[in-house]
């Protein structure tokens, strides 16, 4: 009896020595990030049957365990990659939101009124030489404007990129210290004696920073069997083994009817933020009549031209190559011109994109995506950092860049239209077209031609008038001529030809130098452009305002830029004459201001906005993005915090609760002490009575 109560009593000893030690550790760890509060898992050591009762056997005090809820800590794992996500997403667009800030009266919707206004002061007094100064600073001015915010944006891109390379060679660090942190679990782990709480504490800490950066599910087994995997499915983590994740550059991939017999792939040039499928969707080999055709989608959606049209030819090219096709940003070919398949598909990713490398099947696309229509590919990465940056570099900048692109493009191409059909206090000489063709033999209404604005041409007819360039007195005029162009069948080859069967020998010549169109004037000519109702004149850059094709490349041209006399404010009028007070081509041009135009973007088209409108709902639209990001943060950052505090009461150490459990514990200890004690005395006077 009396050595049970020695051994009861040193049990609660040692159990309440193992909980002052526990609590002291707490106590000390109140402050450590990721620390889970630590207790003794003590149980009845069950006692002996012996007359009259069982004899208890004390307290087994047989592992530190800690405070852990599993179901609460994945759902904060959760949480926080979408918390993460938005905040960061929310960061970014307040940069973006910044470089269209209209509030200051000097962003670009600012500019477009000044240049409108400086034409409509222009139309006023024709032959003023500072209203044609004017005009063209606030031109440049409008032209950098576009440059700047496209720099900007392609800027934001390129901060995109660096941040990307630098979270996925974290992830994969994370990895492989989870991966690690489970061999070591596994190591220590003694069921039922043995918990590496410590190690346990690390890999929870290791999980939630990976949950940070991209959207991860765990799945613990017990010991060292734990898996961390993306929620797509795929593993990043699977016990001590490894997956990693890495940037490829741009690729594409077949992906061929069972039946095909295509021996190629597609190959492209350009980069674009959205990813393309390219199907055939008529057979054939390159140089059949019909041609092959194919179709371009981008999430789900076909793209058309301003036409309408959502077909392209597939034609011969060279070096056994078909001929490239201007899509958007890209020079689409294929590298066999025959055995086109009906229903075969190639997948283009012209972007640095976010792969899961499986060693036996190859990279696996996993880039973040948002479709046309606004969802989300929830086949792809859809939280943490990662997919804030891929959604604000493919999704938010290659929206606004299009857009801006659209009103630059469309900018350019109504301000050239009417330009090249004007003319100023100057005839020409020569003119050099500003706009190079990819490939001079096609068709310059197609994509194969690949020139910008070869979707807006139509069939018409193209004027010009000459002059005597010696005579200065009375009407000088000597001849006007003029030829019919056709875009579906007419290159630029076949409009050097027209003019020079149409025009020479006596009044100009045309060539084609770096595939653009060259103009050039017989001794003693002058000439003026006259009607063009087919817009090839301005397609091709002669006689032009503007050059460039977008808000990167937008710039006055340097004939008006170094002789204002060269701006067209007038036309030829019906005496062929082109007068000092003439306004006709400065009133057309100021009146695009109030003028509904045609905007082509990937994600629509639009004829019933002025281009200020058309820039100011892209305002609107940035504006409306950044509200979507700071309600998501706000929301999403509020159920963070509360499963954090959900998960803290759980996991955390209260500095009252474990001073409570400290002086308990030193009573219980206490009273161990007093109860061996207590055993020892009456061990004493047990044996003192057989003296």
């Amino acid at each position: 009896m009396l050595n049970g109560l020695f051994n009861i009593g040193q049990s609660a000893l040692n159990a309440s020595q193992a909980w002052i030690s526990v609590t002291g550790n707490n106590l000390a760890n109140v402050d450590t990030e990721g620390y889970s509060r630590q207790y003794v898992d003590q149980k009845d050591a069950g006692g002996l049957t012996y007359k009259p009762g069982a004899q208890p056997l004390g307290v087994n005090a047989q592992q530190i365990m800690r405070f852990f809820d599993q179901f609460l800590e994945r759902s904060y794992v959760k949480q926080s990659t979408n918390s993460s996500r938005w905040d960061q997403q929310d960061t970014i667009m307040a940069s973006l939101e910044n470089i269209f800030n209209e509030s200051n009266r000097q962003g670009i919707n600012s500019s477009l009124n000044s240049f409108f206004n400086a034409w409509q002061d222009l139309a006023l007094r024709p032959d003023s030489t500072a209203n044609r100064e004017s005009l063209i600073s606030f031109s440049d001015s409008l032209a950098d404007m576009f440059s700047t915010s496209m720099d900007a944006i392609k800027s934001i891109q390129t901060d995109m990129n660096v941040s990307i390379a630098h979270d996925v060679k974290r992830v994969n660090e994370l990895s492989q210290t989870i991966a690690e942190l489970n061999r070591q679990i596994t190591a220590q782990t003694i069921d039922g004696m043995n918990n590496p709480n410590a190690l346990l504490d690390k890999r929870d800490q290791a999980v939630r920073e990976l949950a940070t950066l991209v959207d991860v599910e765990t799945i613990d087994h017990g010991k060292g069997n734990f898996r961390v995997q993306l929620s797509t499915g795929q593993p990043l983590v699977d016990g001590t083994e490894t997956y990693e994740l890495a940037v490829l550059g741009p690729r594409s991939e077949n992906r061929l009817m069972p039946d095909s017999t295509y021996e190629g792939t597609v190959t492209f040039e350009g980069k674009d933020t959205h990813e393309y499928t390219i199907e055939i969707v008529r057979g054939g080999n390159a140089g059949d009549v019909p041609p092959p055709q194919f179709k371009v989608s981008v999430g789900g959606v076909y793209l058309k031209d301003a036409h309408g049209n959502d077909t392209f030819d597939i034609t011969v090219g060279e070096d056994g190559k078909t001929a490239p096709v201007k899509i958007k940003e890209l020079e689409i070919s294929f590298t066999s011109d025959k055995n086109f398949n009906a229903g075969d598909k190639f997948d283009v990713v012209p972007k640095d994109g976010l792969y899961w490398i499986e060693p036996t099947r190859g990279p696996q696309n996993i880039t973040p995506q948002i479709n046309l229509n606004g969802q989300e590919n929830k086949d792809r990465v859809t939280g943490g950092k990662l997919a804030a940056y891929h959604n604000i570099r493919d999704d938010n900048c290659g929206r606004y860049k299009d857009e801006l692109n659209a009103v630059a493009s469309s900018l350019i191409w109504e301000v050239n239209r009417i330009h090249s059909q004007g003319a100023g206090l100057s005839k020409l000489t020569q003119s050099q077209g500003q706009q190079r063709v990819g490939d001079t033999t096609k068709p310059l209404g197609t994509a194969q031609a690949m020139m910008p604005n070869s979707d807006r041409l139509e069939k018409g007819t193209v004027n010009f008038h000459f002059y005597n360039k010696e005579q200065t007195d009375g009407n000088n005029h000597i001849g006007s001529v003029s030829f019919d162009f056709d875009p579906a069948t007419d290159s630029l080859e076949t409009v050097v030809e027209n003019i020079n069967t149409q025009m020479s020998p006596n009044f100009l010549t045309a060539s084609i130098q770096d595939n653009k169109l060259v103009l050039v004037a017989k001794d003693g000519v002058e000439f003026a452009m006259g009607t063009d109702t087919s817009g090839v004149m301005a397609a091709l850059g002669i006689n032009t305002f503007f050059t460039g094709s977008n808000a990167s490349d937008i710039a006055v041209n340097d004939m008006v830029h170094l002789d204002t006399n060269f701006i067209a404010a007038g036309a030829v009028n019906g005496q062929f004459q082109v007068n000092v007070g003439d306004n006709i081509t400065a009133t057309a041009i100021g009146k695009l201001v109030d003028k509904p135009v045609t905007i082509s973007t990937m994600w629509k088209t639009v004829n019933n906005q002025t281009i200020g409108q058309f820039y100011a709902n892209l305002v609107t639209t940035v504006g409306s993005d950044r509200r979507l990001s700071k309600t998501n943060t706000e929301y999403h950052t509020a159920l963070t915090n509360d499963l954090f505090d959900r998960t803290q009461a759980v996991t955390g150490v209260n500095m009252d609760e474990e001073m409570s459990n400290l002086i308990k514990f030193q009573h219980s200890y206490t009273a161990a002490a007093k109860m061996i004690t207590t055993a020892d005395q009456m061990l004493q006077t047990l044996l003192g009575l057989k003296q």
